[in-house]
């Protein structure tokens, strides 16, 4: 994951989606999160899922290796006796074996190392520990083909380390987990959408030689798709929860 977000963890922050408030729900009422769990939220980012746990569990370690993307949790969380913020990775969360109820995952999983990760997830999670992995998507197929065109003309190439992709079968250790989607609507002017395009790692950025022509043509999007200054969309939560089974 180095490096992915450096130069754009501030729009990270600010213009990504959240996570629909029914699939955090769901996992609070599934696992029983108490005043006694402990929660590693791997891959943390800037925060956008580790909020929802700080203050209602025991502890939440919030792991993450990139240091602008940290600086975020830094701001938010630093010095809140509920939170612990690491400089580690999915693959070296630095934790002390079965230190953890709940592993919690959302957009990040697929830069893991599959194998490493996996294993990690072994180590530090208690005998019946739970793993909840979360991913939003658009379901608004317009929108979804219109940014689609702009993603296929603008995105930079892939980093070197490939976008990983397995089964949730292979991170759970079976299939019995439970699969929920969680329906959401968001509204959007142009400065938030043109700010969740760039908070994504593959798209230009201000400082991209084709800045200009990337900007005009999402302002052509979105003046196809806005009424009155504002795009209204829709969107799922894909929840993954169950026990790991090693």
């Amino acid at each position: 994951m180095n490096l992915l977000y450096s130069s754009n963890a501030r729009k990270y922050a600010k213009y990504r989606w959240d996570y629909a408030p029914k699939a955090i729900s769901a996992i609070f009422n599934s696992v029983g999160i108490s005043s006694q769990t402990v929660i590693a939220d791997l891959g943390a980012g800037t925060g956008i899922l580790t909020k929802h746990f700080i203050g209602k569990a025991k502890l939440v370690y919030a792991i993450e290796p990139e240091a602008e993307m940290r600086s975020f949790l830094e701001k938010a969380f630093s010095g809140n006796p509920f939170c612990q913020i690491i400089n580690g990775s999915a693959e070296n969360t630095t934790l002390p074996a079965h230190s953890a109820d709940l592993i919690t995952v959302g957009q990040a999983i697929h830069w893991f190392e599959p194998v490493s990760a996996r294993d990690e997830f072994l180590r530090i999670l208690k005998p019946s520990g739970w793993l909840a992995v979360l991913r939003n998507y658009g379901t608004d197929p317009v929108y979804e083909k219109a940014v689609g065109r702009l993603f296929e003309q603008f995105s930079k190439s892939e980093p070197a380390r490939r976008i990983s992709r397995q089964p949730m079968s292979f991170y759970f250790g079976h299939e019995a987990y439970q699969k929920l989607l969680f329906p959401f609507e968001y509204s959007l002017d142009w400065e938030s959408f043109l700010g969740a395009l760039m908070s994504s790692a593959f798209m230009p950025d201000e400082h991209s030689l084709n800045f200009g022509k990337f900007e005009a043509s999402a302002r052509e999007v979105f003046d196809s798709l806005s009424l009155d200054g504002r795009l209204t969309s829709t969107g799922e939560t894909e929840l993954f929860l169950g026990h790991f089974i090693p």
